[in-house]
């Protein structure tokens, strides 16, 4: 199985989500499980998440290990991904402008009176050139 990308993996998490309570619960989880022929029961994915509902994190983690077969306290790129997180404020998958600024001054890297310019920051490293930064361009932002 090849990997998904934080968006698919985000657009997955939101069509799971039936009921739009930002989390993905044992029920929901196994349907996905189901189309994928895994088998488990709701009692097994409860037991397994310790939880009666995942958050989009929770559920990365839960899809990067039990799909992919990876631990993420090991993949490097899981940190990345938890910096990812502390830029994308919405959980939208995406870092805006104001997002972008707001965490750079939150960490203190911001300063109203220099020449820096977010828009500037973002459209150097936005391939689709959507005025956005994704999790893919914020790696290479990163790098």
């Amino acid at each position: 199985m090849s990997s998904l990308s934080y968006n698919d993996l985000y657009r997955l998490f939101k069509k799971l989500d039936q009921n739009g309570d930002d989390l993905v619960s044992p029920n929901e989880l196994q349907w996905l499980l189901d189309t994928m022929k895994i088998s488990s029961s709701v009692d097994e994915l409860q037991s397994l998440t310790g939880k009666m509902g995942l958050s989009f994190p929770e559920f990365l983690d839960f899809y990067t290990i039990t799909i992919e077969g990876k631990d993420t306290e090991k993949d490097p790129e899981s940190d990345l991904f938890k910096a990812f997180e502390v830029f994308d404020k919405n959980r939208d998958g995406l870092i805006c402008d104001e997002e972008l600024q707001e965490a750079l001054s939150s960490l203190g890297l911001w300063d109203d009176k220099g020449d820096m310019d977010v828009k500037s920051m973002i459209k150097a490293y936005d391939a689709n050139s959507d005025g956005f930064l994704d999790f893919q361009e914020f790696k290479k932002m990163m790098a």
